[in-house]
C-alpha cells in the first residue's frame, strides 16, 4: 500500500488532502488546488500558492518544505530521471 505523497514524488499527479513535503533535491513542483505554502530551509515563506493561481509549476530546492492542502500535486526531477 502506498503512502500519501508517494505518487506525487514519483512524478504522478496525486490528490492530497493535507500533507507536508520535505524537499531533498532540486525539483519542479506542479500544483493546482486550495493552498500550498512553500518555506525555505530557514522556515521563511517563499511563496503561497492558492486556488486563484490555477495550475502552476514552481522550482523548489533541498531543505524547502511544501505544505499542501486540498490540491493535485506532482514533483518532477529536473534531470528527467
Amino acid at each position: 500500500m502506498s503512502r500519501v505523497g508517494d505518487k506525487a514524488l514519483g512524478g504522478e499527479l496525486e490528490t492530497i488532502s493535507n500533507y507536508k513535503f520535505n524537499i531533498t533535491e532540486n525539483i519542479t513542483m506542479s500544483f493546482q488546488g486550495q493552498s500550498c505554502n512553500i518555506l525555505n530551509s530557514g522556515g521563511n515563506l517563499v511563496k503561497k500558492l492558492e486556488e486563484e493561481d490555477g495550475f502552476v509549476e514552481r522550482d523548489v530546492m533541498p531543505g524547502y518544505q511544501c505544505y499542501v492542502m486540498k490540491a493535485k500535486v506532482k514533483f518532477d526531477r529536473k534531470d528527467g530521471l
